[in-house]
């Protein structure tokens, strides 16, 4: 997917404004050699101030990026500094499902998601010299009916803790989803085709 600006790469610093190795991870499996850098930037934006969830994941992705950028601009030469930034979350209806804060709110989160269909919201900036470039993907995750009994080892397992719905797909979370409509790297947290759609456009238009 990244064959056309394959020549280009190496001579860019390219940032991922996360703490997440999966991130991580996944962003290496596409050649890139990115450094983690978290971004600082407290996510304290309100939903109800945004048209849809669309726009309001695209500016915390944004806010972050601008975070680790301004940062980072003067350390490096400018022309060749590239920000990824992402942010993911799952709704159902019009409830937005963030990190739980607990075991006990993990349970209530994947309770109220078993047996039913969510939708997970990813944004993606790609910040540098020259301007932004962003997009969200949509994914929608259809869980299988669970048991308490299931649900209490699951979140017993730590895994749900630090994930937004309280559940991760490329984990043991992945067992209780029955099916998913979308982009399976959406789930993960970083849309893996659009993300190279977007870096062939930036390398080969916005910095050409």
């Amino acid at each position: 997917m990244l064959a056309p600006i394959k020549h280009l790469l190496p001579s860019k610093r390219i940032i991922l404004a996360s703490g997440s190795p999966r991130r991580q991870e996944l962003v290496k499996s596409l050649g890139l050699n990115a450094e983690l850098c978290p971004s600082t930037f407290e996510e304290n934006l309100n939903a109800a101030d945004f048209k849809d969830f669309s726009q309001f994941i695209v500016a915390t992705a944004l806010r972050k990026a601008d975070e680790v950028y301004e940062r980072l601009k003067s350390d490096d030469n400018q022309e060749n500094l590239l920000v990824i930034a992402a942010d993911t979350m799952v709704t159902m209806g019009p409830e937005i499902y963030g990190k739980p804060k607990d075991s006990n709110e993990a349970f209530k989160m994947l309770t109220s998601l078993a047996g039913k269909c969510n939708r997970v919201f990813t944004g993606v900036v790609l910040k540098h010299s020259k301007g932004v470039r962003s997009f969200t993907e949509t994914a929608d995750v259809y869980f299988g009916h669970l048991t308490n009994e299931q649900i209490q080892a699951y979140v017993d397992s730590g895994e749900p803790l630090d994930k937004a719905g309280g559940y991760g797909v490329q984990g043991a979370g992945g067992a209780l989803i029955s099916r998913i409509d979308g982009d399976y790297y959406c789930v993960m947290g970083l849309p893996l085709h659009r993300l190279c759609c977007e870096l062939n456009k930036l390398f080969l238009e916005d910095i050409a």
